[in-house]
C-alpha cells in the first residue's frame, strides 16, 4: 500500500497548481472555522502541519493528530522554525486522546477519505467537541473531475488515493445529520481543473467567482461545517 511522502506532500504546495488550490482551500476552511483567539482547536490528520500552524498563528490553542510520524516530524520542524507552540500527537482518528468536551473546534481536511470507519472517527470527533463547538470537514468532492483524475491516476500505479473514498456534499451533510450535528452547511471552491500551468492558473480567479456563483456545491474541494447539539 502506498503512504504519504512527507517531502512530496510539501513539495506539491510549491508548484503552480498547490500555490494556486492551497490559496482557495485555506481561505474557505479558514473562513468556515471562524476561529477565535484563545480558542481550542484539534486538527485531526494534521499532516505537514499546514492548517496547525495558520490556526496557532491566529492565537488558538492547537493540537494536531496525524498517524504518520513522518508528517508529524516534519510539522514539528515548521512549527519550531516560526516559533508555534503546538501540541503535535500521534494517534488515529478513532482513538484521540483528549477527553469528552475538550476543544471548540475540530478540524479535519482530507483526512476522512483515507478512514475506512468513517462514521466511528465522525463521533470520536464529536466526543471530544464541546456542546455548541464547531467541527469543520474538508474533503475532495466526488462530483468533481479532480476526483475522477485520482481514481484514474491509482489505476495505473501506486497511489495513497488508491483506498481513497470521496464524499458528495449530499453524502457529508448526511453523515454529520447522522451523527447529530446541527446548522450544517456546505460550501466549495476548486472549479479549474488540476493543470499544472502558470498561464493555465492566471484565469483561476475568474473560475472559482463563477463557478461558486452557477454551481456552488461543484467545486473539487467541499468544506462543511456543523455544530455539535
Amino acid at each position: 500500500m502506498a503512504t504519504w511522502d512527507p517531502q512530496k506532500y510539501e513539495a506539491w504546495y510549491e508548484t503552480p497548481l498547490g500555490k494556486a488550490s492551497d490559496r482557495f482551500e485555506r481561505e474557505l476552511v479558514l473562513s468556515m472555522a471562524g476561529v477565535k483567539e484563545g480558542d481550542r482547536v484539534l486538527d485531526a490528520g494534521c499532516g505537514t502541519g499546514i492548517y496547525s500552524l495558520e490556526l496557532a498563528k491566529r492565537g488558538a490553542f492547537v493540537a494536531g493528530l496525524d498517524a504518520s510520524s513522518g508528517m508529524l516530524e516534519l510539522a514539528r520542524a515548521k512549527a519550531g522554525r516560526a516559533g508555534l507552540n503546538i501540541d503535535f500527537v500521534k494517534a488515529d482518528a478513532l482513538h484521540i486522546p483528549f477527553p469528552d468536551g475538550h476543544f471548540d473546534l475540530v478540524l479535519s481536511v482530507c483526512m476522512l477519505c483515507f478512514v475506512k470507519e468513517r462514521e466511528a472517527a465522525i463521533l470520536e470527533m464529536k466526543r471530544v467537541l464541546r456542546p455548541g463547538g464547531r467541527i469543520v470537514i474538508a474533503l475532495l468532492n466526488s462530483r468533481s473531475p479532480w476526483a475522477f483524475l485520482r481514481r484514474a491516476k491509482g489505476l495505473f500505479r501506486k497511489s495513497v488515493y488508491n483506498n481513497a473514498e470521496f464524499l458528495s456534499p449530499r453524502a457529508v451533510e448526511s453523515e454529520l445529520r447522522k451523527a447529530g450535528f446541527k446548522g450544517i452547511e456546505t460550501r466549495t471552491c476548486l472549479f479549474f481543473l488540476p493543470i499544472d500551468s502558470k498561464i493555465y492558473l492566471g484565469f483561476s480567479g475568474l473560475q472559482e467567482r463563477l463557478g461558486r456563483r452557477l454551481f456552488p456545491k461543484a467545486g473539487a474541494f467541499l468544506v462543511t461545517a456543523a455544530i455539535k447539539a
